[in-house]
């Protein structure tokens, strides 16, 4: 018999390497694109607790911090979906409240609650003024959650309680908003209110042209201002005012920039805006307000 000739096994192909692309696409996947995704997604669900940041509190009455009753006043509105927005009355010490006396409709920022702006608001009583101030919902002691379309409703009734239920003349208000405060202001004058105020002026420091562009300018690289469920759109609104209106900005600003208030004060045909060099974010100096103030206190 002839020699059997042992077979060797078939040589397996070589693997092919991946792609150049491939092995690239991966680590920016894995790495770039899905924690820009997650942050993304964090934004979009998270995005009212990152935009209002109450300072939640049990309990504000007059009482319950220590002022003097006679110069501060618990107030409180119903909303009509069931909420309660708790605020004060700060009046001059000895006043009676007649008719002729002026009232600053004060409308805070996205942050902390009306205790914490105690040494404003006796500054504004200070200049003359009795002062009107409501936690929004979820803030200090006012129940509920914050929304565009919720504080715009209720910068309505604080508005109609000032008139109605307080007494004030129209003419006699002037209303003041600081930064988120100013959109809730301007807020009185959107498409959806039929019946929109006449103060007497209304006042804005460091207040955004919209949130959308606001968040543009501050996470340029992220898409956030597209998701935003609510946009305050001041922009839109501040031609509506049929009065003047001051706007104050600082140069310092580095929460809402400076072009914002530039732009707001444009849009309007009775609007004076009013640089605070190297000021920072809500940083008017007392002195420019107060002066603000008592001019308005002296004039008709």
């Amino acid at each position: 018999m002839g020699a059997v000739e042992s077979q060797q096994p078939a040589a397996s192909p070589p693997t092919p390497r991946p792609r150049w692309w491939i092995r690239i696409g991966r680590p920016v996947v894995l790495y770039v694109f899905v924690p820009y995704l997650a942050v993304t997604l964090i934004f979009v669900i998270f995005q009212r607790q990152l935009i209002y940041r109450p300072s939640v509190a049990d309990d504000l009455s007059a009482a319950a911090v220590g002022l003097d009753p006679e110069s501060v006043r618990d107030v409180q509105i119903q909303t009509p979906d069931g909420d309660t927005l708790n605020g004060w009355l700060m009046v001059q010490a000895g006043n009676d409240r007649g008719q002729t006396t002026k009232l600053v409709i004060y409308f805070p920022g996205n942050s902390l609650n009306r205790y914490e702006r105690i040494n404003d608001l006796r500054e504004v009583v200070a200049c003359g003024f009795d002062v009107l101030i409501f936690d929004y919902r979820g803030y200090g002691d006012s129940s509920g959650v914050p929304s565009e379309s919720k504080l715009t409703s209720d910068a309505r009734l604080v508005w109609n309680f000032a008139c109605k239920d307080l007494g004030y003349d129209a003419q006699d208000i002037v209303l003041f908003g600081e930064s988120l405060g100013g959109a809730v202001a301007l807020s009185l004058w959107s498409s959806e209110n039929a019946h929109p105020p006449q103060p007497r002026v209304l006042i804005l420091n460091s207040t955004f042209a919209s949130l959308p562009r606001t968040v543009a300018w501050h996470y340029p690289l992220f898409p956030f201002q597209y998701f935003l469920l609510d946009r305050w759109p001041s922009i839109q609104r501040i031609p509506r005012v049929p009065g003047p209106i001051n706007v104050f900005h600082g140069t310092a600003d580095d929460m809402v920039p400076i072009a914002h208030g530039r732009e707001l004060a444009q849009a309007s045909e009775d609007a004076r805006f009013i640089e605070i060099p190297v000021a920072s974010h809500n940083d008017i100096p007392v002195d420019r307000l107060r002066t603000e103030l008592d001019r308005l206190r002296k004039t008709r």
